[in-house]
C-alpha cells in the first residue's frame, strides 16, 4: 500500500505525517478518490488506471496494456527501465531525490509487503472507514497481508469504469 510504503523508503511528502498511519491513510484515500473521480470523468479512452501490484506482478501484461492504451508499439525495453537510467539519451535522475535508489532497480516486489505487520491493530480495525477507496478499488481493507494476485489479475484484464 503506497500510503504506508513511503515511510520505509524515506520519502517525504508534503502534508503527510509519516508517523501517523491514520493520517497517511486518510490523505491517501482523499488523493486516490480525487484521481479516481477525475479518471471516471475523463472516461476510459482518456484515462487508464494502472495498479502498482499489477505492474510488479504482471509487468509484461500490464505494460502491454499501457502501451496499447497510448497507441504505442510494444518494445521489450520497457521491461528494463533500469538499463536506461543516467545513460546517454536515457532518463536522468537527481542525486538528491530519495526515491532514486528504487528507480534504478529493476521492477521488484519489495514494496508490496514491506508494510505488512507494521500497522497497529486499532488502525487495521478502522481501515475500511479510514480508506474506503480500498474497497472501491477491489481490495479487502482487512487483508493483512493483502491478496494482490486477484487485484493484479483483474487489473490486467479490464479497463477502469
Amino acid at each position: 500500500m503506497a500510503a504506508l510504503a513511503i515511510g520505509w523508503w524515506s520519502v517525504t511528502i508534503t502534508g503527510f505525517d509519516l508517523t501517523s498511519y491514520r493520517q497517511c491513510l486518510t490523505k491517501w484515500n482523499h488523493a486516490v478518490e480525487l484521481m479516481y473521480q477525475q479518471c471516471k470523468t475523463m472516461g476510459p479512452d482518456k484515462c487508464l488506471v494502472v495498479r502498482y501490484e499489477a505492474l510488479v506482478l504482471r509487468p509484461r501484461a500490464t505494460l502491454r496494456r499501457v502501451l496499447a492504451f497510448l497507441q504505442l508499439p510494444w518494445h521489450d525495453a520497457v521491461l528494463h527501465h533500469e538499463r536506461y537510467i543516467n545513460q546517454p539519451n536515457g532518463v536522468a535522475l537527481s542525486n538528491v531525490e530519495r526515491s532514486s535508489d528504487q528507480v534504478v532497480r529493476p521492477v521488484n516486489l519489495d514494496a508490496l509487503d514491506k508494510w505488512v505487520g507494521q500497522i497497529p491493530a486499532d488502525v487495521r480495525a478502522d481501515m475500511a472507514e479510514l480508506a474506503p477507496m480500498l474497497s472501491v478499488l477491489g481490495y479487502d481493507p482487512w487483508a493483512n497481508p493483502p491478496r494482490y494476485e486477484a487485484t493484479a489479475d483483474a487489473a490486467t484484464e479490464r479497463r477502469p469504469p
